[in-house]
């Protein structure tokens, strides 16, 4: 773990890091993660440190536990359950204010975005994960102008891409590669027709789809627990 530069606080800088290494998949789930290391790591006292274990184990990356410490989120059936209950409540909601206010431009991108997808899915599937998937939701979900639901949706979105980048990134197939684009093309026509009803629903679909394709998977390689 290499040290880093303090950009606004030490906390936040360590929070920062800390982040980046569980979402690549370089601190792996379950991986127990002792503070007074971690502190001579960066170079800083326990308190950044422990404000970065709070910070995280807020974003759902990290679990606070009396007897065992700050671990690493390993999640169950029923954590991703949960997260993928809430996101489609959520950004279903986005989608519909979304297709109600969406500007041209917003559009565009969506445009310019889905062509990079096609491309991407099957030249560089890492890419489409890690870059363009992502930027593909926020432009749907910023477009919704509504700050405090984006706010909640990227919090559990940070929280899956945890799972999907440690250990459950489905099996890209050609199939499924299709569908989802499929799904993308669909969201975007509902926001183009100005129909809240219609992207409420494909945004679901979508997610219903990523959902149970995600369980699936897991559940193949036994990353997943049925705890809770």
């Amino acid at each position: 773990m290499a040290t880093v530069g303090m950009p606004v606080t030490r906390a936040s800088a360590i929070t920062q890091e800390l982040r980046q290494l569980i979402l690549s998949g370089a601190l792996a789930p379950g991986t127990r993660l002792r503070q007074m290391e971690i502190a001579d790591r960066f170079g800083v006292s326990s308190t950044p440190v422990r404000e970065a274990f709070t910070a995280l184990a807020r974003e759902g990356l990290v679990r606070q536990s009396t007897h065992r410490g700050v671990i690493v989120f390993a999640p169950s059936v029923a954590d991703i359950r949960e997260n993928f209950e809430i996101r489609i409540a959520l950004e279903s909601l986005a989608a519909e204010r979304a297709a109600e206010v969406i500007s041209e431009d917003a559009l565009a991108e969506l445009d310019d975005l889905l062509g990079r997808m096609k491309i991407a899915l099957v030249e560089d599937p890492d890419m489409h994960s890690a870059e363009l998937n992502p930027r593909f939701h926020a432009v749907i979900n910023g477009a919704a102008k509504r700050p405090r639901l984006n706010a909640m949706i990227e919090s559990l979105r940070d929280a899956s891409v945890a799972y999907h980048t440690q250990f459950a990134q489905p099996m890209l197939t050609a199939e499924y590669a299709c569908a989802i684009q499929e799904e993308h093309e669909e969201i975007v026509a509902a926001l183009r027709a100005r129909s809240p009803k219609r992207a409420a629903e494909a945004v679901a679909h979508h997610i219903r789809h990523n959902e149970e394709t995600v369980l699936a998977h897991l559940r193949s390689v036994g990353a997943a627990t049925d705890r809770g």
